[in-house]
């Protein structure tokens, strides 16, 4: 769907470094030698805040990353007022759907960062209009 990627993996690696102190090289070196491909996303982020102290943010920023480098995929959990706007709107479920597990964990990841219900809602209908069209 995107030619771009989106959400955690769009983040400049300048700003991974200077925000997470490490490259992604540095924390996928790091993650492998504390056995981090068999933890849960939850755990990853849970082991990355406990043991390197970043924030909750970063931490999933790091643990997206580092999923998509070592090519893990996850089940996606797709948020319930997602799922209820997508009942309305059949293409754009298809469409997202279609996505790679990456681009809809990365595409919700971005739902959860809006900063209020209204904003939420917003991104929801622009997600909408943007997968029924293409």
């Amino acid at each position: 769907m995107h030619d771009q990627p989106r959400g955690p993996l769009a983040i400049p690696e300048e700003v991974i470094q200077f925000e997470t102190g490490r490259t992604t090289v540095d924390w996928c070196i790091l993650l492998d030698a504390s056995d981090a491909q068999t933890f849960s996303h939850a755990q990853l982020i849970e082991h990355l805040e406990r043991i390197y102290g970043l924030e909750t943010r970063w931490a999933n920023t790091v643990a997206v990353r580092y999923e998509a480098e070592r090519g893990i995929e996850r089940e996606v959990a797709v948020p319930a007022d997602l799922v209820a706007a997508m009942i309305f709107k059949p293409a754009a479920r298809r469409r997202f759907e279609q996505l790679s597990r990456t681009e809809q964990h990365n595409l919700v990841i971005w739902l959860d960062e809006a900063t209020d219900a209204s904003e939420r809602q917003a991104r929801i209908a622009g997600l909408l209009g943007q997968l029924s069209t293409e």
